[in-house]
């Protein structure tokens, strides 16, 4: 182990639950034990964590409260996983306008977590989690380290897009040098990558040797590209590689495969739940992370599927700041038949169909994910995120973009101007 793993390992990931309060490595013990159980069991724990949600959730979040009234539901009218289906589902567009109601009453705000979704497919929408989802979403994550040979700890590349897109102050450089340092990791800024700039990356690449690369999936489609374009191969294989947000299409897998000479790992999630399913190397899809996430797949007639192609309702189970249940997504997929021979005893996600976010080219080259903009416009409207509903990027013309911004007022002028 390097010096840098065991800072990582010994020191730096058990201090992270420390100052935030989490309990992730105690966690990631937990589920390597849970993987384990028999399917029943495991149904039995989910449903268990559900019924306590829902229980908090009617309490607690005046959204569900207001909902269980209307429709004059009880607690007690939920007594096996098929009531589940009493409960309505919970829209993209409703989880938007009734956000204030989604949040619970009795949290406490200084410990939550606050983010946005990607808006990839529709406005950004404002999250909160809690300690216990951010634990489990962790912990399910390093649990698929270890399914894929690794560690946390072990040096890694993310290839990633990066907090501040107009100008990073030189304080938060400073403080992003010693994080990387003592997490064992290097960054790459995905919204950089154009031909010019590929060699640095590879060097860069090269020089640190990581044990796992992870990041957006156009960024290693760019990648692997250049790389085979120009028969550029990388002196070390490294463990493992993972790409995230879009679809990872067979043709992808084989190219980015070919380029690294490293196997390609998926995983799926949302901003409203992450850590759904990983992909453990089995060819019929990834184990869905049941001890975090309740997954159901419906028709067009909201009837359950069973091998079927469907939309996707996921429930997070742990997180009780602003709980999102029996959520539609916006994606579709369908399960795998489950496998009664294989060590690893979790259901599985078969496939994962139109989770897509175009990439945009700009006029240097470069091919910059969707979040680019959302990241962008956060900056310039930091003073008053109230000020765009929503926006639409359209390209017909490499390096030219059509911006489309939706508010109820006009943009003020030093906006459009500056």
């Amino acid at each position: 182990m390097s010096l840098r793993s065991f800072i990582a390992k010994r020191i730096s990931y058990p201090v992270q639950d420390l100052v935030n309060g989490t309990s992730i490595l105690s966690t990631l013990e937990e589920l390597d034990k849970s993987q384990y159980w028999p399917l029943e069991k495991q149904k039995s724990y989910q449903f268990e964590k559900f019924l306590k949600l829902l229980h908090h959730s009617i309490e607690h979040v005046p959204f569900y409260r207001e909902q269980f009234k209307e429709m004059k539901l009880t607690l007690s009218d939920i007594k096996e996983p098929s009531d589940i289906r009493k409960i309505p589902m919970l829209t993209k567009v409703t989880a938007r306008e009734q956000h204030q109601k989604l949040i619970a009453q009795d949290i406490d705000r200084r410990k939550v977590f606050k983010g946005t979704t990607g808006g990839t497919t529709g406005p950004p929408l404002k999250l909160l989690w809690d300690v216990q989802d951010k634990t489990c979403t962790w912990a399910a994550f390093y649990r698929w380290y270890r399914w894929m040979g690794l560690e946390y700890g072990d040096s890694y590349v993310q290839i990633w897009g990066t907090p501040m897109v107009l100008h990073t102050p030189y304080w938060q450089k400073i403080r992003a040098s010693v994080k990387d340092f003592y997490y064992n990791r290097h960054i790459i800024n995905s919204f950089q990558l154009n031909e010019r700039t590929l060699p640095g990356v590879l060097e860069k690449i090269e020089k640190f040797r990581p044990l796992f690369l992870r990041g957006y999936l156009s960024a290693f489609i760019q990648l692997s590209d250049y790389m085979l374009r120009n028969n550029i191969r990388l002196s070390f294989v490294p463990r493992a590689l993972s790409s995230t947000t879009e679809t990872l299409f067979p043709v992808y897998k084989r190219m980015i495969e070919k380029a690294f000479n490293a196997k390609l790992y998926d995983q799926y999630g949302c901003g409203e739940c992450n850590s759904i399913s990983f992909d453990a190397g089995k060819e019929n899809g990834m184990y869905i992370v049941t001890e975090h996430a309740f997954l159901e797949i419906l028709d067009e007639q909201d009837r359950v599927t069973d091998l079927e192609k469907g939309r996707i309702i996921v429930t997070n189970l742990d997180n009780y700041a602003m709980p999102f249940i029996r959520y539609e997504n916006g994606d579709e997929g369908r399960f795998a038949a489950y496998d009664e021979a294989s060590i690893i005893k979790l259901p599985v996600l078969g496939e994962v169909l139109g989770r897509t976010a175009d990439t945009i080219l700009l006029n240097d080259g470069s091919r910059v994910h969707g979040v680019f903009f959302t990241d962008i416009l956060s900056e310039l409207f930091e003073q008053h995120p109230e000020s765009i509903h929503r926006f639409q990027v359209f390209q017909h013309i490499p390096g030219k973009i059509e911006f489309r911004i939706e508010k109820a007022d006009p943009v003020d002028n030093a906006y459009i101007t500056g």
